[in-house]
């Protein structure tokens, strides 16, 4: 019996340093890179074998403190090597861990802490550290909770859904599921390479950030580089030796705004995933740094599905389904097979091992590239079903006095839109007629101050939950 009870081959059996060891699911990953190969660089640089070192201390620690093979624990705080050398260090010793975005606020943590009992809380950083991108190392203060319970299913990863369309659901994924995305992102050529830095914008509380960023950048020994300044021109001069970014559209908009004239001369490839990708970013950036963005799609449950890393699609593109993962479509939702239920506390519909990704796409009938045409959740334009809503937005957003636009279907079609301050929702309104005729123009337009998100800064995608944001109407329009 393994300490974890969770073992895995190394699945491409290849050794890791030395002898190969199977003693937890992951440890051939973290023995890929000889000791004083640099493993990860914040405002300090890690080899490898640091890493390694500090991993099997915290691991000791953390076994002296009762966690074990099925604790569950939860983990929140300043994003840090110290946060990354605990969440190997827990699944060293078999316990599921339940990764809690940065800016989740106390109330949220604790409805979230409610569903999934976890047997210990980890804070990492003071108060004072908790708005900071990335620190190098930080405190820790682990917190036994008495109302705890352990794990019941293989989970060894727990994340909350970005709740966009409802609310946030808890999603666990298996050592096996891990490692066999792992396996997917590996044979894409265009994911990074060994030796090669890649900075990552954005939370490793995020799927695509800790298994496309941090996993694979283990199993292919890439060095991983952290941003300790989301200020754009620092952060450009952290980027300046990258050839890799991932990030979310919000950093690459930020990154194509920035003024002056700045080039990223190893840039290779930037990867953009969480939302789509705004047409007008993605030209943008390709102009200033001569790299087109590429796109990661997936979702928390099922992870990457499809993927275009070239850019050569432009969005609302998505790419190719990623070989080895099975989709289809049904009554124009996307689909994807999973081999388990990924949900932990609450009882989903799973027919047959199919999962919608309530995502309305269109492939091409030449290419098979997916196309998003927005969400489905609860909120159907049933009386447009010719209504593309990402494209809506996309017309929106290239209005001169618009920044921001939301479109949702409940029945009609709604905008919400945020932008300049003479933003009038009359002319805005008559200005899509002229653009898209009656039938695709919203039928009505609510020009607000700012559009409202979730705690992860996604923008919320139903017109419920805009509502009980309490948003008012800035320059016109009723709610």
């Amino acid at each position: 019996m393994t300490a974890s009870g969770l073992a895995a081959p190394n699945r491409r059996g290849e050794p890791g340093r030395g002898v190969p060891t199977s003693s937890w699911w992951g440890e051939d990953l973290l023995g890929r890179s000889a000791d004083d190969t640099p493993w990860a660089r914040g405002a300090s640089t890690v080899t490898a074998g640091r890493m390694r070192t500090e991993v099997a201390w915290l691991r000791k620690v953390y076994g002296h403190q009762g966690i074990g093979a099925r604790s569950t624990v939860s983990l929140h705080g300043t994003p840090s090597f110290t946060q990354l050398w605990s969440v190997f260090a827990l699944w060293s010793l078999g316990a599921q861990v339940t990764m809690l975005e940065q800016r989740l606020a106390r109330e949220d943590r604790a409805v979230v802490h409610a569903r999934t009992r976890p047997q210990f809380h980890m804070t990492f950083g003071g108060s004072n550290r908790m708005n900071r991108p990335f620190t190098d190392e930080c405190e820790v203060l682990v917190r036994p909770l008495p109302d705890g319970e352990p794990a019941v299913t293989d989970h060894c990863l727990v994340h909350l859904s970005s709740g966009t369309t409802g609310q946030g659901k808890i999603i666990g994924r298996t050592p096996d599921s891990l490692l066999t995305e792992v396996d997917r992102l590996a044979a894409l050529d265009a994911m990074p390479r060994p030796g090669e830095q890649v900075l990552i914008l954005s939370s490793w509380a995020h799927s695509f950030e800790l298994i496309g960023g941090v996993l694979h950048g283990l199993d292919r020994a890439a060095t991983l580089v952290f941003p300790t300044s989301l200020v754009p021109e620092r952060l450009l001069l952290t980027a300046r030796d990258a050839q890799v970014l991932i990030g979310t559209p919000r950093h690459f908009e930020l990154l194509s705004a920035v003024p002056g004239t700045h080039v990223l001369p190893e840039l290779r490839v930037a990867i953009s995933g969480g939302e789509v990708l705004n047409p007008s970013v993605f030209a943008r950036f390709a102009r200033r740094y001569g790299v087109r963005i590429g796109q990661v799609y997936g979702t928390t449950e099922a992870g990457i599905i499809a993927t275009d890393l070239a850019g050569a699609h432009p969005p609302p593109n998505v790419g190719l389904p990623v070989p080895g993962v099975r989709v289809r479509i049904e009554d124009g939702e996307l689909e994807v097979h999973l081999a388990q239920s990924p949900y932990l506390t609450e009882a989903q519909p799973w027919f047959g091992g199919w999962m919608s990704t309530q995502d309305r796409v269109v492939p091409d009938p030449e290419t098979g590239v997916l196309r998003l045409c927005g969400r489905s959740g609860d909120e159907r334009a049933d009386r447009y079903p010719e209504a593309d809503l990402l494209e809506i937005e996309r017309v929106l957003r290239s209005h001169r006095d618009v920044d921001e636009a939301v479109v949702t279907g409940v029945d009609a079609i709604e905008a919400h839109v945020s932008g300049s301050p003479g933003l009038d929702h009359i002319n805005l309104m008559e200005w899509c007629r002229r653009l898209m005729g009656e039938t695709n123009t919203p039928a009505r337009c609510h020009v607000v101050s700012s559009l409202p998100r979730t705690a992860n800064g996604k923008s919320l995608r139903t017109r419920g939950l805009i509502r009980a944001t309490g948003f008012r109407p800035a320059g016109g329009g009723t709610p």
